[in-house]
């Protein structure tokens, strides 16, 4: 598989959604680890693919001049910081509202430091990222197949 090419790393994720939709989160991760081996570059394009999959509902209901942000809540509705959320998933968090907003130089900085972390001996923080940035593409994707039209702003 060519690691740079993006019609092919997406693909592979919507293979690896369909996967976890059929109940085979795991069949889906493993569809997706050789686009991981092959590199940071094609990484990079793997979790850019992710986060698409994950915003597209969000860019669909609000339109493209609409800026994002993350909010976080603790279990008792207070306000939290992203700094509170476990690293995948401040990671991802992050990683996906700066994809929602087009914002390149944001995700590029985020792979570049979680890549250069993640470089170290028995580290995980890449995997875990893949991971849950993964997990929230599926919720995604679930969420379309449940109601495939509930969040359409054209009454036609």
């Amino acid at each position: 598989m060519p690691a740079q090419d993006p019609s092919t790393i997406g693909t592979v994720v919507a293979d690896a959604v369909t996967q976890a939709l059929a109940g085979n989160h795991s069949a889906g991760l493993a569809l997706l680890q050789p686009i991981v081996d092959e590199g940071p570059s094609s990484t990079y394009v793997l979790l850019s693919c992710l986060a698409e999959t994950a915003v597209f509902t969000v860019r669909r209901q609000h339109g493209p001049d609409c800026a994002f942000g993350i909010q976080v809540e603790a279990w008792d509705g207070s306000e939290r910081s992203t700094d509170d959320l476990a690293p995948p998933v401040r990671f991802a968090a992050r990683f996906m509202a700066a994809w929602a907003n087009r914002d390149q130089d944001s995700t590029s900085a985020l792979f570049k430091a979680l890549a250069e972390q993640g470089d170290r001996p028995g580290c995980r923080d890449i995997g875990d990222a893949v991971s849950t940035l993964y997990g929230f593409a599926v919720t995604t994707a679930d969420q379309l197949r449940a109601r495939p039209h509930a969040d359409d702003t054209d009454p036609a």
